[in-house]
């Protein structure tokens, strides 16, 4: 139901949600009655679909029942078939928002997808960095030279601590000061990795890393990973056609 953000609206939403949480619940008792009436003669296809109703279902409508009473709730299910989805605003007026798992990619320079972490709930850019520098190092040792990642990763003492602790180049713009200038290794940096911006295109037009087919969070982890090694393969074969004397490495 949409509403907006005056008092005669939102009167509206809460008077309706009542109306609509009494038919609800009386439609699951009558669902719960028609499945005891069957007995033994019900399918495993309709018990089964009848155990997500009577557990999802009633989750919602408990969850309903708190919004109405002016409760705050820290996940929401926004899903009835898909419970792990979150709601993943852009941030951007104008943009719409996207419901889903949040994805994010660790990429090497040349286009090698090396990491990937997977969220159930809208976790903030900034706080997947210290994961992944972490995993990065522990894939590439001292051959991890340099990181870079756009402004919504910015903060000044999380760089600061992560140049320090692993000795590498941290190269991140301010989130909001587009002025503020960075050295010349880190510009260099930044431009690279602006290059391999194109790679999450490729993913979604290319692979079908835009929208999972899978059903679940577990569906959501294989579609990801199935994804990722369909484009690390389509750059494996682009390398190679580049330079066929590298299928000799592989011996």
């Amino acid at each position: 139901m949409y509403y907006s953000a005056s008092k005669k609206t939102a009167s509206l939403v809460k008077n309706t949600g009542k109306k609509l949480l009494v038919i609800a619940k009386k439609e699951l008792e009558n669902a719960k009655l028609a499945v005891n009436d069957m007995g033994n003669t019900i399918s495993e296809f309709t018990r089964h679909r009848f155990e997500k109703l009577n557990t999802t279902g009633k989750a919602i409508i408990s969850q309903i029942e708190a919004k109405l009473s002016g409760v705050k709730l820290p996940k929401r299910i926004l899903s009835y078939h898909e419970e792990n989805t979150v709601a993943l605003p852009k941030g951007r007026s104008g943009s719409p928002c996207a419901f889903g798992t949040k994805l994010s990619l660790s990429v090497t320079s040349n286009g090698y997808i090396t990491n990937h972490n997977l969220y159930d709930k809208n976790i903030a850019d900034i706080n997947t960095l210290r994961r992944v520098v972490k995993k990065h190092r522990q894939t590439f040792g001292k051959k991890f030279k340099a990181v870079s990642a756009d402004r919504a990763y910015y903060d000044r003492h999380l760089i600061e601590e992560i140049e320090d602790k692993y000795q590498i180049l941290c190269a991140i713009p301010h989130k909001k000061r587009k002025n503020l200038s960075m050295s010349a290794a880190k510009e260099l940096i930044c431009r690279k990795r602006s290059a391999i911006e194109a790679k999450i295109s490729e993913g979604k037009r290319m692979v079908g890393l835009s929208k999972s087919y899978y059903k679940g969070f577990s569906g959501d982890r294989i579609w990801a990973s199935l994804s990722i090694l369909a484009l690390n393969l389509r750059q494996l074969l682009k390398d190679f056609a580049k330079k066929p004397d590298l299928i000799y490495k592989f011996g």
